[in-house]
């Protein structure tokens, strides 16, 4: 399960035009790092009622076992209110995720995976993330092997910030 709410069920996709934009921008924004680690950003979005999030992976393009580094981006449902502040957090979400890989990327020695949701504000707004080695692509295919059903018992609400 991706979504930081366990109430987060039957999401629609974000739209294919704005996701491919944002993975333009990224992989252009970074293209001597992407060449020189022979990577690529891939970016997933979904939207839910309790939540928007993105999904942004930074994977081999080549070696399917090496680990990506993958940011979740969540925010709460008063960010979705209205068309301005979805497109607000959009932009937030952008400008987050360049502040995360601009970070990764300064430093070679980069090992802060922080696998659990925290809080981040951004512009006077509370957004959330986690970054993992999760492989994206593998859980996407995993969910859809499992069905639109399944859902994670394990996953209590202590998870949730």
């Amino acid at each position: 399960m991706m979504t930081r709410r366990k109430s987060s069920k039957n999401g629609k996709s974000i739209p294919q035009d704005w996701v491919e934009g944002v993975s333009k921008l990224l992989n252009d924004t970074y293209k001597t790092t992407c060449k020189k680690t022979g990577r690529y950003f891939d970016v997933y979005g979904q939207i839910f009622p309790e939540e928007l999030l993105l999904v942004v992976s930074y994977v081999s393009e080549t070696d399917p076992n090496l680990a990506p580094i993958t940011l979740f981006l969540s925010c709460e449902p008063e960010h979705l209110a209205t068309k301005e502040k979805v497109k607000e957090t959009q932009n937030s979400f952008i400008e987050l995720a360049g502040l995360f890989f601009d970070e990764i990327f300064a430093d070679a020695d980069w090992d802060n995976f922080e696998p659990n949701w925290q809080e981040v504000t951004h512009k006077h707004q509370n957004y959330f993330y986690k970054l993992s080695r999760e492989n994206i692509i593998l859980t996407l295919k995993a969910n859809e092997l499992l069905g639109e059903d399944f859902e994670d018992e394990e996953r209590s609400e202590d998870d949730l910030i």
